[in-house]
């Protein structure tokens, strides 16, 4: 069994299908809202497990040395698997690596346990993204 972590460019649209499964027909998040102005100036990190592409992450910069992660998801048929974590600890070293110094994500209210088991702490109030309850988090690299 092989797990493989990129951010190779070619891989964007395996990408999307695994964002459009878990978000717009799991969610019912509207595609519109699902792709957004921020398509082009994020890496799209796609994790496959002996090449089936199961989960993905995007981050781009929103100054500051602030890393926005986005569109975290992990396919239904690999939740419990720990995928998840793997491709946050990847993201968090992609972007420590390209000279960030922090992370910053919207976490779904029902995840946030999950992200701060990964060192993150809450930084707002809820809020509404999409008809789902969210909350700001950041963490500090």
């Amino acid at each position: 069994m092989e797990l493989k972590i990129t951010d190779d460019k070619r891989n964007y649209n395996q990408c999307l299908e695994i964002r459009k499964e878990v978000f717009v027909d799991e969610q019912n998040v509207p595609i519109e809202i699902e792709l957004d102005e921020y398509e082009k100036e994020s890496v799209n990190i796609l994790l496959t497990l002996d090449d089936r592409p199961l989960g993905t992450v995007r981050y781009r910069d929103i100054g500051d040395g602030t890393a926005k992660i986005e569109r975290m998801a992990v396919r239904k048929i690999a939740r419990g698997l720990h995928l998840g974590q793997a491709l946050m600890n990847f993201v968090h070293i992609h972007a420590e690596d390209n000279g960030f110094k922090r992370t910053k994500l919207g976490a779904q209210v029902h995840a946030l346990k999950f992200y701060e088991k990964l060192g993150y702490h809450v930084v707002s109030d809820e809020f509404d993204d999409a008809g789902i309850p969210h909350k700001y988090m950041e963490k500090e690299l």
